[in-house]
């Protein structure tokens, strides 16, 4: 089971973007499905395919979400004994705002909702 932590900032990003919103919404429904169960990073992959999911560095991947239109950063933690992952919401933009984060390198530590 995945549990994300503080889903109010991707309603919070929803409802500042609703052309995003729907997407957004069953993005969130696939993760947190009782059948989702994440213990490593591929399981992450395997989730939304090769094509969709960078993982960038330790605890960290890049989710693309609605054709590549929306990108999320997430942080996880597995806990493996217990069967569950915890993920934190990093960051949430458009493909074009992912493009001048990697410009910079910020993608590796960017934490939008401190």
């Amino acid at each position: 089971m995945v549990r994300i932590i503080t889903v109010k900032h991707i309603k919070e990003f929803g409802d500042e973007h609703p052309q995003y919103a729907k997407a957004l919404n069953a993005w969130v429904k696939i993760v947190q499905d009782e059948n989702t169960i994440w213990l490593k990073p591929q399981d992450i992959v395997e989730t939304f395919g090769e094509k969709a999911v960078d993982l960038i560095k330790p605890e960290r991947a890049v989710i693309d979400i609605k054709g590549n239109h929306i990108r999320v950063i997430i942080k996880y933690q597995f806990f493996v004994k217990i069967k569950k992952c915890s993920i934190y919401i990093k960051w949430i933009g458009s493909h074009a705002d992912y493009d001048k984060l990697c410009k910079k390198n910020l993608q590796y530590d960017i934490d939008m909702f401190k």
